[in-house]
């Protein structure tokens, strides 16, 4: 086969809309296209030149090249990911000595352009995710003393050792006792200190779990792909031991993102072993410490999930395999948020959703997530005010949490937020994949991984299930 004079494309012959145009990077100048591609001029050897081509018949994807009504590259999605299909051998010639594969290659992985031009594309700073969910998770037990009755109380303590005491010795006639009054005072106020952490910070053991649950259908069957949150509060110094029996799991400590040093915070030893691990964590007296488990196993699916368009609109059917109900039921679709509702338990919800009635997925997250920042910066200071540093624990700011990419940029090349891959669903959503989310309070997917006794603890879940776009639209 010849390679396309011009270009030519195909559109999506799996039933869906056209693709925007393609074309090859050096067949010829792109009149108002993005540079470098913009600049490339036309290799008239490689276009005259035949190579095989493997043919076939198009299930389903989006035809991305073509030449003669011959499909050259195909994309598809499969489950959370993207598969590309080259017709064409890259390691055969012509293409093997085309002096442009290497834009063809930049152009088919989709690399933005400003990654060609001379300015600096290092992206640095930003505050960790880690910090968000701390603030959602952390024992309410932990009070700080606030920074202007901090100041009152320093100010007190000089006022008392330094013109009181002189003044009252003085009006005794007995300025040499102030060998004796001074370490007195030291030790009422160090006292007094003491007695106002207590009261502010002392309370009960404490273990508190948020998970992250992706669900990834593999059949009748599903990977769930889970993050676990888990907070402890301890009353004293104490090591905590830690495992999981889940086959494929391990835990780190929270990382304090790059503002603080891009450390991890927290004594933590991990014993990876064949299946799960085994840690032990030491928590200082008197606080919080965060930590993060990763985790993959099998299960039946929890719930589905199933879109059915219908005119202008869009018939929304989920059916709960639980027996309990799934509460604060949203769906994201484009750039809308839909609320759902609740599902019943063992039943289904059929919700018909018009286009526009949702809210707009950008104002949510800017919505929710206004002063997570300020609560992450907060969270890590000794003293300060107590409210601000804690995020309420629903499904609300989870699933804003889960779009975090949809805040504005602080400056130029550099991060509000830093996030493991993956946490963040906003490429699902802008390649026209629907997101589920469906929050289960007071229960936990896996076995907890705490190994000694807590006076308070909670679990909360929160499902994630992609949705891939189509007429059905069922995974």
């Amino acid at each position: 086969m010849r390679t396309p004079p011009e270009g030519e494309t195909g559109g999506d012959r799996g039933g869906g809309a056209l693709v925007p145009k393609y074309r090859p990077p050096g067949s010829r100048p792109v009149a108002g296209g993005d540079p470098p591609f913009a600049g490339l001029t036309l290799n008239s050897e490689f276009l005259v030149t035949d190579f095989p081509v493997a043919t076939g018949r198009l299930r389903d994807g989006q035809v991305l090249l073509s030449a003669q009504n011959t499909p050259l590259v195909i994309r598809a999605a499969r489950g959370r990911g993207l598969v590309t299909l080259l017709t064409f051998s890259p390691e055969r010639e012509p293409f093997r000595s085309w002096k442009d594969r290497e834009w063809f290659w930049a152009r088919l992985v989709q690399l933005p352009s400003a990654w060609f031009t001379t300015q600096p594309m290092n992206t640095y700073g930003g505050w960790s995710v880690d910090g968000v969910f701390g603030s959602m998770i952390d024992s309410r037990q932990v009070r700080k003393l606030p920074v202007r009755w901090l100041l009152l109380l320093l100010a007190v303590y000089l006022v008392v050792i330094g013109p009181l005491d002189q003044y009252w010795l003085k009006k005794l006639n007995k300025q040499m006792l102030t060998w004796i009054t001074f370490p007195v005072y030291v030790v009422l106020f160090s006292l007094l200190i003491y007695y106002i952490g207590y009261r502010l910070r002392a309370g009960e053991t404490e273990w508190n779990e948020l998970h992250i649950v992706d669900l990834l259908p593999r059949g009748q069957q599903a990977e769930w792909r889970g993050r676990t949150y888990a907070s402890i509060y301890s009353p004293v110094n104490e090591n905590y031991r830690l495992a999981s029996d889940v086959p494929q799991a391990t835990v780190r400590g929270e990382f304090l993102g790059s503002w603080s040093g891009g450390q991890e915070s927290g004594r933590l030893t991990v014993e990876q072993l064949g299946q799960g691990f085994k840690a032990e964590v030491f928590v200082p007296v008197w606080t919080s410490q965060l930590l993060n488990s990763e985790w993959l196993q099998s299960d039946t699916m929890p719930f589905t999930a199933r879109l059915v368009p219908q005119g202008a609109n869009l018939q929304v059917q989920v059916t709960n395999h639980l027996n309990r109900p799934l509460a604060d039921v949203r769906l994201v679709l484009q750039d809308r948020v839909y609320a759902l509702g609740t599902v019943p338990a063992n039943g289904v919800a059929d919700r018909t959703l018009e286009a526009q009635a949702g809210e707009s997925l950008e104002n949510f997250v800017r919505q929710h997530a206004t002063g997570w920042q300020d609560a992450v910066t907060r969270r890590q200071q000794a003293f300060g005010d107590n409210t601000s540093r804690w995020l309420s624990l629903d499904s609300t700011n989870v699933t804003a949490a889960s779009f975090l990419s949809q805040l504005p940029a602080v400056g130029q090349n550099q991060r509000l937020f830093v996030m493991p891959a993956g946490l963040d669903l906003s490429a699902l959503v802008e390649r026209g994949d629907a997101v589920l989310f469906a929050w289960d309070a007071g229960q936990a997917p896996i076995p907890s991984m705490k190994r000694f006794k807590t006076v308070r603890s909670q679990q909360n879940t929160m499902f994630r299930l992609a949705i891939p776009s189509g007429p059905a639209g069922a995974p």
